[in-house]
């Protein structure tokens, strides 16, 4: 009997070492496995994460690079508005000389062509209807003030009122005819000048320049750019 009981133990003893190297054999033969799993786990979290930064870097670059298109809009608009405020409530003082209009008139046609461009653009680029609309609104009332003394000149009137002018001064008060240092010394003198260069078409011109001015200078013009430009977007 305890030959026996022996013999099973050793038995045992040789299933028990069995089985400990067959589950051995099991965890390294698993091992490379799990590590695997683990790196390719690692390396989807990895890509995603990747992506996701990706994602933030293109979805700021893109908002700064809408950001300095605004700002190139506003900037070609808010140009449009420092050429008209030279002449507001006084388009008399650029029509008395030729060299002022036509100074004038090639600063409105480069200030025109650049907002008609950023206008463009804006189109293209910038998915905002209401934005859009107010864009629209100005760049139209820019081309019509700009159209106004496009034409104007182009009729030669200008030029004549002038002409008219001067040759009335030199008459009445015995002045070189062109002399604007002397005409710009003596006020009243130069008011009656003023008023001698004064026509309809001046008129109408003040009143394309005080639209555009009245639509551009408003906080609902700048609060179009504004959500745009805001510091806390970047």
């Amino acid at each position: 009997m305890e030959d026996l009981i022996s013999a099973v133990n050793q038995i045992l003893d040789i299933l028990k070492g069995n089985n400990l190297s067959f589950i051995t054999s099991i965890i390294f033969a698993l091992v490379p496995i799990l590590l695997t799993v683990i790196s390719i786990i690692l390396s989807v979290r990895m890509d995603m994460q990747n992506k996701t930064l990706q994602k933030m870097i293109a979805d700021r670059d893109s908002r700064n690079q809408t950001r300095q298109i605004i700002l190139e809009i506003y900037n070609a608009y808010f140009t449009g508005f420092r050429i008209t405020s030279q002449a507001k409530d006084n388009i008399e003082d650029i029509f008395i000389s030729e060299q002022s209009y036509y100074k004038w008139a090639t600063d409105l046609e480069t200030a025109y062509n650049s907002i008609a461009q950023m206008y463009n653009q804006a189109k293209l680029l910038i998915r905002d209807n209401e934005f859009i609309v107010s864009l629209k609104k100005a760049f139209e009332s820019f081309g019509a003030l700009y159209h106004s003394v496009e034409q104007y000149i182009a009729t030669g009137i200008p030029s004549q009122m002038i002409n008219n002018a001067w040759q009335k001064i030199c008459t009445e008060h015995q002045i070189f005819y062109g002399n604007y240092y002397f005409l710009l010394q003596n006020r009243s003198l130069y008011e009656e000048f003023r008023k001698l260069c004064k026509t309809t078409y001046t008129d109408e011109i003040q009143k394309n320049l005080r639209n555009y001015m009245d639509i551009v200078d408003t906080n609902e013009f700048d609060d179009q750019f504004k959500k745009y430009i805001s510091i806390q977007q970047l």
